[in-house]
């Protein structure tokens, strides 16, 4: 398995993904009209735009603890 170098640009760049997946599920899946009119396939694709979100909130913690560890040094 190789080694992965990874630079703080990563996590900006994977943040950015996120969101686009994020604006995608919202604007194109969450506000269709058959999620609008049926609440069980709005309720689980609200539930992947939550679970999107969680990762853009944890990728964004990571990214300030890996500033934090790298000015301490």
């Amino acid at each position: 398995m190789e080694k992965i170098e990874i630079n703080a640009g990563h996590y900006l760049e994977l943040m950015d993904r996120l969101h686009v997946i994020a604006c995608t599920l919202n604007d194109h899946c969450v506000e269709h009209p058959l999620s609008q009119k049926d609440k069980e396939i709005k309720f689980r694709i609200e539930y992947a735009l939550g679970q999107v979100l969680d990762a853009y909130q944890y990728v964004g913690s990571k990214e300030y603890e890996n500033e934090n560890e790298n000015n301490t040094h």
